[in-house]
């Protein structure tokens, strides 16, 4: 079960970093590319609307300024199109759309692109192989040949963003898509129509985040994500789990998904964990609770649509909002 955290955990979190972090290969810095124009939502919306039904809150202070929560996946399936109708008129009404990244714009900013990626590298002339065990190397170049993303570039590394773009490579054959994620749905949209896009982030900030993990939590995650695409009905009976959650609106269980530690076998792995997971969910939950705060002060409406994890469960944006005083409605059909 260790073996798989990584990749559920991405797939609610940091998928929108793969979008970020790990682009479909590492272009030749010394090579720039053209770039193309932002694309418009992509999904074909079915004959029936959807019945899922999505967990959506809306905060009030005592003014009456409201911001709304919305826990997205970031990645999705055409059944999940057109959302509901609870959720897009949230999402009209609001001033602005505020995102963990703006992954759209990013998509034609190949400054920002080599930027970021300058913290994936090794500076000091190494590379990955000379980071990690040879059997995991080995194990990873494989894993990256079987989907075509091998390159040796890549070799000049972090391990995180191996890991990245094995995980990636491994939504296609579970039968999700990223790009009808629902961030991407919203970020189309509003480049599309003009609406107001916000960042409760950066792509900066989340790079960073994920280069400065420590090299040992940066080795068992790529050996989580070598695991998952060595073991891939593994994998995709939890993905199925994660996504019955998400689409049926079901917190508890999400929030239970989200939670799950495995089979932690060492101390080692245990304290691992908990780095991650107090850079990837606990502080991140309160930094985007303040910015939900600062929203309500300023009386601007906002649809923040941010990872599920940030939103439902304990410690996480609802709750802590609750907690400081302020009214949070689970919005229903």
């Amino acid at each position: 079960m260790k073996r798989i955290l990584s990749l559920l955990l991405t797939l609610c979190l940091l998928v929108s970093f793969a979008a970020c972090a790990a682009p479909t290969r590492v272009r030749d810095l010394n090579k720039p590319e053209p770039t193309a124009a932002p694309t418009q939502p992509q999904p074909t919306e079915p004959q029936q609307p959807s019945s899922i039904t999505p967990a959506l809150y809306k905060v009030t202070d005592e003014t009456g300024n409201a911001v709304w929560l919305f826990g997205s996946i970031h990645v999705g399936l055409p059944s999940f199109y057109p959302l509901p109708e609870y959720v897009l008129s949230a999402y009209e009404s609001a001033d602005a759309l505020a995102v963990e990244c703006d992954v759209v714009a990013l998509e034609t900013d190949l400054d920002a692109q080599m930027a970021a990626l300058e913290g994936m590298l090794y500076h000091d002339g190494t590379k990955i192989s000379d980071h990690i065990p040879e059997a995991l190397y080995t194990q990873a170049v494989e894993a990256l040949r079987d989907s075509g993303s091998y390159m040796s570039a890549l070799d000049l590394y972090k391990p995180v963003l191996w890991s990245s773009f094995i995980d990636n490579a491994l939504y296609d054959e579970y039968g999700v898509d990223s790009e009808l994620g629902i961030d991407m749905y919203f970020l189309n949209d509003a480049h599309g129509t003009g609406k107001e896009i916000l960042e409760v982030e950066s792509v900066q900030f989340q790079y960073d985040m994920l280069a400065g993990y420590s090299e040992e939590l940066q080795i068992l995650l790529l050996e989580g994500s070598v695991y998952s695409h060595q073991n891939p009905d593994e994998g995709r009976e939890q993905v199925n789990s994660l996504l019955e959650a998400w689409s049926s609106g079901d917190a508890e269980a999400l929030y239970a998904l989200l939670s799950e530690e495995g089979d932690l076998e060492t101390e080692e792995e245990r304290e691992l964990y908990a780095e991650y997971n107090d850079a990837m969910i606990v502080k991140r939950n309160i930094s985007m609770a303040d910015y939900a705060e600062e929203a309500l002060a300023s009386g601007k409406e906002l649809f923040i649509c941010v990872g599920a994890a940030h939103v439902v469960g304990a410690g996480a944006m609802a709750d802590l909002l609750a907690q400081r005083g302020y009214t949070v409605e689970r919005v229903t059909p």
